[in-house]
């Protein structure tokens, strides 16, 4: 069964040049080193990453094995990525779009991003839940953004 999709997007302003910002955001071996939980990564080639992490959220426990991958790469303008995570009982699919414009002498990013489909357990789970554990994360990896170009939080 899959439960309804749910989508996120914003913008976020970096005082990197969009250069800098693309190639941070599309670095698989950064990506998997800014991961929250990472238990273990792996790059398979030279768009894609596994990896397996334990999330800390009450409703989804144990391991999740992920699958990253980027597509559509337009540097250093535009990107994709598609994850796809399998826990038990769990199953979710996620896109997310990128694209990045020159703003002074900084960066302003526009982001979307969308559950496109979850099985097992977690479709029983209150969407306010999940949008409130997703939220959790999307803070936290522009955090991690933010401190690997070397910025102060936002």
């Amino acid at each position: 069964m899959t439960s309804s999709l749910q989508e996120f997007s914003g913008q976020e302003l970096f005082q990197a040049d969009p250069r800098r910002v693309y190639d941070l955001l599309t670095d698989l071996d950064s990506l998997a080193a800014s991961i929250p939980d990472l238990v273990s990564a792996e790059r398979t080639g030279e768009h894609s990453l596994k990896c397996v992490v334990r999330p800390g959220f009450s409703f989804l426990r144990g391991t999740m094995k992920l699958a990253i991958s980027l597509a559509d790469l337009v540097p250093p303008k535009s990107a994709t990525m598609q994850v796809s995570a399998q826990g038990i009982g769990v199953g979710m699919r996620l896109t997310s779009n990128l694209a990045i414009e020159p703003e002074g002498t900084g960066s302003r990013l526009f982001w979307t991003g969308r559950i496109e489909e979850m099985t097992g357990l977690i479709t029983s789970v209150s969407p306010a839940l999940v949008s409130a554990a997703a939220q959790r994360t999307i803070r936290h990896a522009w955090q991690q953004v933010r401190q690997r170009l070397g910025e102060a939080a936002a």
